[in-house]
């Protein structure tokens, strides 16, 4: 009898666990989609063929003075799939299979160069189309409630993993607009926040304009500005 009273409570915690799982699931599905509609990719999105844009990033030192600027002119093309970034004579492109990473005209052929250089391209690609990469099959959701920014702003909160990813993030939506307002990544132990400061309004959708990333400590009492970038979008094809 005992035995039987423990596998039904086993089975009805799991119960309660796994409709648990699905509640978060089916929020954090609600508010992504609400958030699509706020930025204008649903139907939208899908109408865009090519779509350029320079990025410019300055870095900071530690006391928070400018060390470093990089621009980057950055395309993402649908049909055929093609991600691009020129910067001085560096030329990186993906089309999602083959990589090319070509340094004053030369082609190089290692595989440290072309595996460093898919990263990069991956990484713009997922930046730049958020929260539209959210979608993506394999996207581990889970809706984590309400909170507040240290920037006072109030936010629905959404954990995303990926299966066999060694970073985790956080993704932090407005709870008035619904606008992707601030990302958090936790890697290799050391998060860093994203804010996003301003926006690019087009016809096309609400795109990132004017970003900040800041190092979070580790008891998350100070943010250390790392980085802040600009995109400027310069061309849009349907």
């Amino acid at each position: 009898m005992k035995i039987r009273f423990e596998i039904k409570l086993f089975l009805i915690i799991s119960i309660i666990f796994i409709n648990k799982i699905k509640s978060q699931n089916k929020k954090a599905i609600e508010i992504i989609g609400k958030s699509l509609i706020a930025h204008g990719f649903e139907p939208n999105a899908i109408k865009i063929k090519k779509i350029k844009y320079l990025k410019t990033t300055i870095s900071y030192n530690n006391i928070g003075e400018p060390n470093k600027e990089i621009k980057q002119s950055i395309t993402h093309q649908f049909d055929p799939f093609m991600t691009q970034i020129i910067s001085n004579n560096k030329l990186l492109k993906t089309n999602g299979i083959n990589t090319e990473v070509i340094i004053n005209g030369i082609l190089l052929n290692d595989l440290k160069s072309s595996e460093n250089a898919k990263s990069i391209l991956d990484g713009a690609f997922y930046v730049f189309w958020q929260p539209m990469k959210l979608k993506d099959p394999g996207t581990i959701l889970k809706y984590l409630g309400e909170d507040f920014l240290p920037n006072k702003k109030k936010v629905h909160v959404i954990n995303v993993s990926y299966p066999n990813g060694k970073d985790t993030w956080k993704f932090y939506f407005d709870t008035t607009t619904f606008l992707l307002i601030a990302t958090e990544v936790n890697h290799n132990n050391k998060i860093s926040l994203i804010y996003t400061s301003d926006f690019n309004i087009t016809k096309h959708g609400i795109f990132h304009h004017k970003r900040e990333s800041y190092n979070v400590t580790e008891n998350r009492s100070k943010l250390i500005l790392q980085a802040s970038y600009v995109y400027d979008i310069k061309e849009v094809v349907n």
